[in-house]
């Protein structure tokens, strides 16, 4: 199980005035930090062999019988990042709003797969990243704020790709920690509604998802961070669904 917080980020405050870094979008955030325990054996067995099953999922070639333990290491290292961000979400979501709420559905296919579905069969995307400088600067920098990664823009029936909500996720421990690290700390951000994705905000890039077990370069629909929603915005969105808050 994993450690849920809310955090408060506030763009304009500087953290350490010792940083080179400018903050320079005018906005306050609401996040959900996470932090799992790596050093609990069940579930460090449990989402490394989750992790191994997506691999193989998607890449069965390069996870053959006779694969190395270095090789499946680098499999379950490249896959832990996202089999973590969905399950954040997923804990949240049931927090919050009951036990039953938000589930897994079974891999169909790395392209258009649901990672969750709500209990009013709405779906939920989740995209997650490693910003080198931290979380704080992925959605205050205005110059290199990040991308909230939307829908595939290359389908033959676009509506094949339509989710209902993109959640992002960002990780504070780096991709090469995973494995190593006692604790591993992620952000749930928020995300963007499929309204927002017909929106102004929206825009087409052309760019290789780190998430992307696939690592193809492929057009996707994406919205930057500082336009997306933060967590008190994906409440709203809840609550504009008829679900409410078990303790609200």
């Amino acid at each position: 199980m994993s450690k849920l917080q809310y955090e408060l980020i506030n763009c304009k405050i500087q953290t350490n005035p010792k940083e080179n870094i400018d903050y320079n979008i005018n906005r306050t955030y609401t996040v959900v930090k996470c932090t799992f325990d790596n050093t609990n054996e069940n579930d460090r067995k449990y989402f490394h062999e989750k992790a191994f099953e997506l691999a193989k999922n998607v890449n069965p070639a390069q996870a053959n019988d006779s694969i190395n333990d270095r090789d499946k290491t680098r499999l379950i290292n490249d896959a832990l990042g996202g089999v973590l961000a969905e399950q954040g979400w997923l804990w949240f979501i049931n927090s919050e709003y009951g036990d039953n709420t938000a589930s897994f559905t079974d891999f169909k296919g790395a392209v258009g797969q649901i990672d969750i579905l709500l209990s009013n069969n709405k779906t939920i995307e989740v995209r997650s990243s490693f910003p080198r400088n931290g979380t704080k600067f992925a959605i205050c920098n205005n110059k290199n704020n990040f991308r909230n990664i939307c829908k595939y823009n290359n389908f033959y029936k676009p509506e094949e790709a339509n989710k209902d909500f993109f959640a992002s996720v960002l990780f504070e421990t780096s991709k090469v920690q995973l494995m190593t690290n006692r604790e591993i700390i992620f952000y749930l951000i928020g995300g963007s509604t499929r309204q927002m994705m017909g929106s102004s905000i929206c825009y087409d890039a052309d760019l290789t998802a780190e998430d992307d077990l696939t690592q193809v370069r492929t057009k996707y629909k994406v919205i930057d961070l500082k336009n997306a929603l933060d967590i008190n915005g994906f409440m709203g969105y809840m609550s504009a669904l008829g679900y409410k808050r078990k303790n609200a």
